[in-house]
């Protein structure tokens, strides 16, 4: 994961959740895909958002559930770390 980027997206998390909401990030697998580019291509910057969605059992289990009201706060997210990206980057 690239600093400039998880720094992005904890200052979107805090804007859209407040600050108690921000938790320090984790070491992950994560998506083989995603980790892939992020290693190959140098230049992409990326981190991985976390919403706590109560997921269960599993992810890629066939019963999974997870709290569905999760979407909208990572839609949210995603969304303010996409325009404080942009406004850093545009100067």
């Amino acid at each position: 994961m690239n600093e400039e980027a998880v720094e992005i997206m904890s200052h979107a998390i805090e804007q859209v959740l407040g600050k108690e909401q921000l938790d320090p990030p984790i070491v992950t697998t994560g998506g083989e895909d995603f980790h892939f580019y992020a290693a190959e291509i140098p230049h992409i910057k990326s981190t991985m958002l976390g919403l706590g969605c109560d997921l269960k059992p599993g992810l890629h289990h066939p019963y999974m559930t997870f709290d569905r009201s999760s979407i909208f706060t990572g839609i949210e997210s995603l969304t303010e770390a996409i325009y404080q990206s942009l406004q850093q980057h545009s100067s």
